[in-house]
């Protein structure tokens, strides 16, 4: 019976959702700048909840108690960081990407790229980079998407992954940013209801905190290192450990698809409130990491469920052991959680091939020709997302990460670029040039393909960020494209208000 409650709930759900974005077409058909950005259209509240649970994916929800289960606690900090660098984004990227946007147009990080190098090929670059981001990230939503449908309708994970995104696909097409942020506000409290039940979850099946750790502690599968309170990386190779923690603590500095919703602000005076709203509603969510992994530790340490062989299905596991009522509650959460940021993801990606690529040989389309072209652009993306996500191999959490690096990687340059006079043009093209021989040379092909291990263990990723920043400080030294005395006009009265 339970099974059949979960499928009308997916069905009237996915009507819920279809309804709610495609009511806001007539928005996002006004053009590009609305379809893309939903330019000043949400209040702080609204645009941050969507941050917050752009930000808390099927990568958190799927992927976060998959490798809980798999490493313990050493997982716990994920949240924490994540959450600090709510505050860290407001800090670097909230006044000079709304300060850029009152002093001229722009909607995509490739915009300010472009505007403050005053380059095209770094427009074009970082276009190309953040489409590898897309694919990678949403590949972990397709997976987690996969992992849903297989629980509820019995089809193949492939299957599931493909479905869930075509759904994505639809109603991305009719309402672009502005449907997205609408959908994401919705799912945002949906999610945060969700955290009520993880909660009453999580006692119900291992009795308290105390319970839970004593006997995950004594077992021999697990043991004392699996609930260690400051994370014991000798469950992971330290080395790993510690590159999460150094992406994390960047964690949403570096994602377009949550920066974007700075764009959304009707207000710039509410960019405290947002990066609040955004910070606490991610801290909440937070613990969709934490307590799911730990219940199901708990019923295999204890004899209650056989060890699992797929860590990703840690959470389908928590949910077979809670009551039916509970369990569909939870069940819509885990659905808000995945589609949420695939649909951010895809309109980002159309507003590179559509604007940001074409932008960078000077092509320019019409307000109108963005939003046509952007959605048959949400076609090709939703290919090469497909077949990252079903092919590439990963766990939907190691895949979150890649993506994750490669996305702060590629936005570094902006980041430093509008916070350090120096910055120069040419250390913006090496450092993206490094990005995308590393995300794909590296973190793909060596890492993945070919199974290959960086030196200490440490992914591509980090190595990439590390480098990014080097070259950053450094050429500047020997170079002066756009910078200091050649800055850009914009740039300049930039600079002014910012001093």
């Amino acid at each position: 019976m339970i099974k059949e409650i979960e499928i009308v709930v997916a069905i009237l759900y996915a009507a819920v959702i279809l309804w709610w974005s495609i009511s806001a077409k007539k928005e996002a058909d006004k053009g590009g700048t609305e379809f893309f950005a939903s330019s000043k259209l949400f209040g702080a509240t609204v645009a941050g909840l969507a941050a917050a649970t752009t930000g808390m994916s099927g990568f958190g929800f799927v992927g976060g108690p998959g490798l809980n289960y798999k490493t313990g606690s050493t997982v716990w900090y994920m949240p924490i960081f994540f959450t600090v660098s709510y505050g860290l984004m407001m800090w670097l990227n909230g006044k000079p990407m709304r300060m850029m946007g009152e002093i001229t147009n722009v909607e995509t990080y490739a915009d300010l790229g472009d505007v403050r190098f005053k380059s095209k090929a770094v427009r074009f670059l970082i276009g190309i980079n953040l489409i590898i981001c897309v694919w990678a990230y949403m590949g972990a939503q397709i997976l987690a998407g996969g992992y849903i449908l297989n629980s509820i309708f019995g089809v193949s994970v492939k299957a599931g992954g493909i479905i869930l995104l075509l759904f994505t696909l639809i109603y991305t097409i009719y309402g672009g940013m502005v449907g997205s942020i609408r959908v994401d506000f919705l799912q945002g409290i949906l999610k945060l209801i969700s955290i009520i039940g993880i909660v009453i979850g999580f006692f119900y099946i291992t009795g308290g905190v105390t319970n839970a750790t004593l006997t995950i502690a004594s077992s021999k599968l697990f043991g004392p290192t699996f609930v260690d309170p400051i994370g014991n990386p000798s469950n992971a190779a330290l080395p790993l450990a510690l590159s999460w923690a150094f992406v994390l603590a960047l964690g949403v500095t570096g994602q377009p698809h949550v920066n974007t919703k700075l764009y959304s602000l009707n207000n710039y005076k509410s960019l405290k409130t947002f990066g609040l709203v955004g910070g606490i509603g991610y801290a909440i969510m937070g613990l969709l990491y934490l307590l799911p992994g730990t219940s199901v530790q708990y019923l295999v340490a204890s004899g209650k469920s056989s060890p699992l062989k797929v860590p990703d299905e840690t959470i389908f596991h928590f949910f077979n052991h809670l009551p039916p009522t509970l369990e569909i509650l939870l069940f819509v959460g885990l659905l808000a959680a995945t589609m949420s940021t695939s649909s951010s993801f895809l309109v980002i990606g159309s507003s590179i091939i559509t604007r940001d690529l074409t932008h960078s040989f000077n092509k320019i389309l019409s307000q109108q020709e963005e939003v046509v072209w952007g959605r048959w652009a949400l076609l090709i993306l939703t290919v090469g997302a497909a077949i990252f996500g079903l092919y590439g191999g990963y766990m939907v959490g190691l895949l979150g990460v890649l993506g994750l690096g490669t996305f702060i990687g590629t936005s570094l340059p902006v980041i430093i670029g509008y916070q350090w006079r120096k910055a120069s043009r040419e250390a913006a093209i090496i450092s993206e040039i490094i990005v995308l021989i590393m995300s794909i040379g590296v973190s793909v092909i060596y890492e993945q393909a070919l199974k290959g291990h960086m030196p200490g263990g440490i992914p591509g990723y980090a190595y990439m960020i590390i480098l990014v920043f080097l070259v950053m400080v450094f050429v500047p030294l020997f170079t002066r494209g756009a910078a200091e005395d050649s800055l850009p006009a914009q740039m300049k009265l930039y600079f002014k208000h910012m001093e």
